[in-house]
């Protein structure tokens, strides 16, 4: 099966083509690295919404067993096929029901998928049946407050909404009693290369003004992603091939005070 290509929602290891997208491959690869370290070796997972499928196989590492559930019947294959192993497997499900008992597994995973979902609080609140007494929950999503202005909707057409802290937390809190929301944070020169990725999407933004957007197919936005990039003069192979290697997984952290300025807000939840 060949490989997946990266696109504005999905982040392939194996596509990286440009500085901006090596920093958003660290940026996913460690919260997937800090979670591996909460994780228990009999711990039985689940991953709702797994995108292309390394973290799950990376969090296998650390756990008894995880399965990685999503709608889309190609990636399954897909992840099947690359990651696939006695201890990491992959299903579909149907987007709303996870075909589970209740209280069975000891963690949850699901990051960047909650600002995809109709119904947010439904999302979590089946999440939350499927886990056991004790389990978790870990969950990220785009921090609203560093990428759109008050009142501007998601520049994402894939996003039903972004979230601020709070509002992230109101959520959660709809099913879960004990819960944190802190955030992914990085260096300042990082902050600054996604800062300037969120304000040279003009097109996107543009386009959804005029109402033009929806007349693109889908397919076309790992297209518009790249020529966005070049656009903004980010997407140069010889500068991404010289300079890559200065950014590591060390200058991500997880915030616990300036939450409020943190690229992604990173959800921790129990069930009691």
């Amino acid at each position: 099966m060949p490989n997946l290509k990266m696109t504005g929602e999905r982040v392939v290891p194996g596509d990286i083509r440009s500085l901006e997208e090596h920093v958003q491959l660290l940026r996913h690869i460690f919260v997937y690295e800090h979670v591996k370290t909460l994780l228990k070796p009999d711990d039985v997972v689940i991953e709702v919404g797994f995108g292309e499928g390394y973290g799950t196989r990376l969090l296998s590492e650390a756990c008894g067993n995880i399965v990685g559930m999503d709608v889309d019947k190609k990636i399954v294959a897909y992840a099947n096929t690359r990651y696939g192993s006695a201890k990491c497997s992959f299903k579909i499900y149907d987007g709303a029901h996870l075909p589970y008992p209740d209280n069975y597994f000891d963690a949850a995973i699901s990051f960047q998928v909650i600002e995809h979902i109709e119904d947010d609080a439904a999302f979590v609140a089946e999440i939350h049946r499927v886990l056991k007494a004790g389990g978790y929950l870990y969950l990220t999503t785009p921090n609203r407050a560093t990428r759109l202005k008050p009142g501007q909707k998601p520049w994402n057409r894939f996003h039903k909404r972004e979230y601020y802290p709070y509002e992230l937390k109101a959520v959660l809190n709809c099913s879960f009693q004990e819960t944190a929301v802190y955030g992914i944070s990085a260096t300042e020169e990082i902050h600054h290369i996604e800062a300037a990725r969120f304000r040279q999407g003009f097109l996107l933004s543009l386009a959804l003004k005029l109402g033009l957007r929806h007349l693109l197919p889908k397919s076309a936005d790992p297209a518009l992603a790249r020529l966005r990039g070049k656009l903004g003069g980010r997407n140069n192979k010889a500068e991404f091939e010289g300079e890559k290697d200065r950014f590591t997984l060390a200058d991500f952290r997880v915030e616990e005070n300036d939450v409020e300025h943190s690229l992604d807000l990173f959800g921790i939840c129990i069930k009691s």
